[in-house]
């Protein structure tokens, strides 16, 4: 019985990788597959977590061999007058426009990072990446 369903598992395969999920078309739909595949938690773990530790207090495992110190992102608004400033951390997460004071090349510049991962992510797809990663850090604030 096995190998008669050999060959037709075989097909129902190829059929199914030949012909992938047709890739989300709105703004809303990339946030979500995004989202789905991977949290904010999850990207901050990866992409963060060495430098800035995993509680995001500055205390990552490479740290203190960093020429700058990470910043406590927990505090980030604290710092801000109370106000967690999600434009201001989009667009130093993102590193392409320089802000000051972060400026400087201390920090990865992470917008060109996930536009070039293997799988060719788009701008938009850039952006839900950020977008996880910065309400990963608003829920990160300390009270």
């Amino acid at each position: 019985m096995l190998t008669m369903l050999g060959p037709a598992l075989l097909l129902v395969s190829a059929a199914t990788a030949a012909s992938p999920a047709p890739p989300p078309t709105s703004s809303v739909a990339v946030a979500t597959a995004v989202s789905t595949m991977e949290s904010g938690e999850a990207l901050f773990r990866s992409y963060c977590a060495s430098c800035h530790g995993t509680s995001a207090k500055g205390d990552g495992p490479i740290a203190r061999s960093l020429r700058v110190a990470p910043a406590d992102l927990t505090t980030l608004a604290r710092r801000n007058h109370g106000e967690f400033d999600a434009q201001k951390v989009r667009k130093t997460i993102d590193g392409r426009a320089v802000i000051q004071p972060h400026g400087g090349s201390d920090m990865p510049v992470w917008g060109d990072a996930f536009k070039r991962a293997g799988e060719g992510y788009s701008e938009e797809k850039v952006r839900s990446r950020i977008d996880a990663l910065v309400e990963y850090l608003r829920t990160l604030q300390q009270k």
